[in-house]
């Protein structure tokens, strides 16, 4: 396995830690928002009046939106990693 499976497997390990424990996962928009980044960083499909808001917010710099995507996540695994801590702390 190369280092590239490697970190691929990590990033969604880390994902699937973050939707299982960060509070109200499936109705943040914050955790939509990334998802957008994230499809336009993977030139994946955009909807028109998202990619206007990337193009006002990042002016399409993909090294800016790759700093925001880290921001975010960093956040989201803070909060989802503080809600398991205090999951485990009430058993």
């Amino acid at each position: 396995m190369n280092s590239f499976s490697n970190d691929y497997d990590s990033y969604h390990s880390l994902w699937n830690f973050i939707e299982t424990y960060l509070p109200n996962y499936s109705s943040r928009d914050d955790v939509l928002w990334d998802d957008i980044l994230t499809r336009f960083l993977e030139d994946d499909e955009v909807c028109e009046s998202d990619m206007r808001i990337i193009e006002e917010v990042f002016n399409g710099d993909k090294k800016q939106i790759k700093e925001e995507l880290a921001l975010l996540e960093t956040k989201f695994a803070q909060e989802a990693l503080m809600e398991y801590y205090q999951n485990i702390s009430t058993k």
